[in-house]
């Protein structure tokens, strides 16, 4: 597989995860397992990017 493709994947995950953090933590009650995760995955995807 292309390494590009490979990276425009990462980055469409590192925002679509930014975004939905964002989008969580408006919530008047936060779901804090929800927002961890979301975190959680945009790490994980800038670390593989940055490799």
């Amino acid at each position: 597989m292309p390494v590009a493709i490979v990276q425009i994947a990462l980055i469409l995950i590192i925002v679509r995860s930014v975004y939905m953090t964002f989008l969580v933590s408006q919530r008047p009650k936060k779901p804090w397992l929800d927002l961890l995760h979301y975190v959680s995955v945009a790490v994980v995807a800038m670390s593989f990017l940055l490799h």
